[in-house]
């Protein structure tokens, strides 16, 4: 019998993208999916996999010229905005926007920072599996979310204690990507990402400030821009579908500037990937086979940076202070260092030798008849 199944994200393309293995794989079991999110993440939504989707409107959808200036990296406000802003009105539009499907539905699928649809599915009955979309795992701390998820609780009329882990808490990336400080619950279910293309290196360059941090990043486009101007590698740099790629003005030939590219066809061939430090391009870098130079300004990218170091897959820049010759010069470091692609390849190894992620639709398929 097909399950109803409510997929719902509570960000960007960020928080939806890691779910996409688990969705795939319910989808071919014959599983019906409704899609829950913002209009602007939706858009990485494969077509044909959600019977339905339903939209929050969002200001990312309107293209823009200005971009705000850069802040200091603070690792400590990026983790109370979890309780502040996530568990807060966050979690009160996703609980509004979700609670009209859930009539309906048999299990909500949702990533780590909805806990507006956690505590819809509590209230419910029904069961919850949450997706990991932060690889490091160093936002979400039990001690600085607790109040603010009460509170939420009180809110929202839910009966029982949020469980910010879910019945089942799917993480799709290897183990070692988390950092050791954070380690994964007791009921973590770890599957295979998307395999992607094989890899096929071409000397390229691909870079990227992500969809949410690309607006906030003051003149560091146009430092990657130089820096990229200063190598002969061919280069392609998506600045966002919020962004005007003519803003930024003439560039070379080697150079092309995008609001939009297929990373999944582009960073198999690169050689490397220049990048904000979001979870997503972490993730995706590894399995295309391509060293990465980090440059992080907020949310989870400094803890992904942390883990691009640790791992030896990459190197990490400061995105304020950094200049062009110095951005230029790690790249051309890059290109050029076996020793870093190695690592990088047995990382990818080891990240498609997780389970598939047909067992963990079979666990969660199981979940729900005992639920029934």
């Amino acid at each position: 019998m097909a399950v109803q199944v409510t997929c719902s994200f509570v960000g960007g393309a960020g928080h939806l993208v890691p779910q996409l293995p688990l969705l795939r794989a319910l989808t071919k079991a014959g599983h019906d999916l409704t899609l829950v999110g913002r209009a602007s993440g939706v858009r990485s939504a494969p077509a044909g996999m959600f019977r339905r989707i339903v939209t929050a409107p969002d200001r990312r959808i309107e293209v823009r010229s200005e971009i705000a200036a850069l802040l200091p990296v603070d690792r400590e406000a990026e983790v109370n905005v979890v309780a502040t802003y996530f568990a807060g009105d966050a979690a009160r539009r996703s609980a509004e926007a979700i609670e009209s499907e859930l009539a309906d539905s048999d299990l909500i699928v949702c990533d780590e920072l909805d806990f507006g649809a956690m505590a819809m599915g509590v209230r419910a009955g029904m069961p919850v599996a949450v997706v990991s979309v932060i690889t490091s795992g160093a936002l979400v701390r039990p001690a600085r979310v607790a109040d603010a998820l009460e509170q939420l609780r009180l809110e929202l009329g839910v009966s029982e204690p949020l469980n910010y882990l879910g019945d089942r808490f799917v993480i799709p990336f290897a183990p070692v990507m988390r950092d050791p400080e954070f380690p994964p619950p007791p009921n973590a279910l770890w599957l295979r990402p998307d395999r992607g293309a094989m890899t096929d290196p071409d000397g390229s360059i691909v870079a990227t400030l992500g969809t949410e941090f690309n607006t906030e990043s003051g003149d560091l486009f146009e430092r990657i821009i130089g820096a990229l101007s200063e190598l002969n590698a061919p280069a392609v740099l998506a600045v966002g579908r919020d962004l005007d790629p003519t803003r930024f003005g003439p560039t070379p030939s080697h150079i092309r500037v995008e609001q939009y590219v297929d990373f999944a066809e582009l960073i198999p061939r690169a050689n490397v990937v220049v990048h904000h430090g979001g979870s997503g391009l972490f993730v995706r870098s590894i399995l295309g086979g391509a060293s990465q130079l980090v440059l992080p300004m907020g949310a989870d990218q400094p803890f992904t940076a942390d883990r691009v170091e640790a791992l030896g897959v990459g190197a990490v820049l400061n995105s304020q202070t950094a200049g062009t010759a110095d951005i230029a010069e790690h790249m051309a470091e890059l290109l050029a260092s076996g020793e870093t692609r190695a690592r990088v390849l047995a990382l990818r190894a080891e990240t498609l030798d997780l389970p598939d992620p047909s067992a963990a639709v079979a666990d969660l398929e199981s979940l729900v008849e005992l639920r029934s």
